[in-house]
């Protein structure tokens, strides 16, 4: 009916990894602008764990709705390899973003969780 999810090469690709990454950067300033890295941020690794978890629960959510989005005839790809695929980019892509915000956050708003000298993140 719609091909609203192949208007140029690699679009569902690109958008699988794109929307997570761009999402959980967002997310990662607004809980850093209140202070609460110190929960899902205070380590490199952690933070890539936070942003793994945001991405797959929001690359899941997508393929519900894309399942949804079949069923009422609207056609989507939902065959079980581009559903995996799609959720392991959405989780690449949170996982990304994660790392992208615990790296250059604290260089953006000149603060520090580690170094004296600079105002602390709280």
């Amino acid at each position: 009916m719609w091909k609203i999810f192949e208007p140029i090469l690699f679009y569902d690709e690109v958008a699988h990894f794109i929307t997570p990454f761009t999402l959980v950067l967002i997310l990662a300033e607004i809980i850093y602008r209140s202070g609460g890295d110190d929960e899902f941020f205070n380590t490199p690794l952690r933070a890539i764990i936070t942003g793994s978890v945001i991405g797959l629960l929001g690359a899941a959510g997508w393929e519900g709705i894309e399942v949804l989005m079949s069923m009422m005839g609207i056609s989507v790809s939902n065959v079980l390899p581009d559903t995996l695929f799609d959720v392991f980019l959405g989780i690449l892509g949170g996982a990304a973003g994660a790392w992208a915000a615990d790296r250059y956050l604290d260089r953006i708003f000149r603060r520090s969780r580690t170094n004296a000298n600079q105002p602390r993140v709280r």
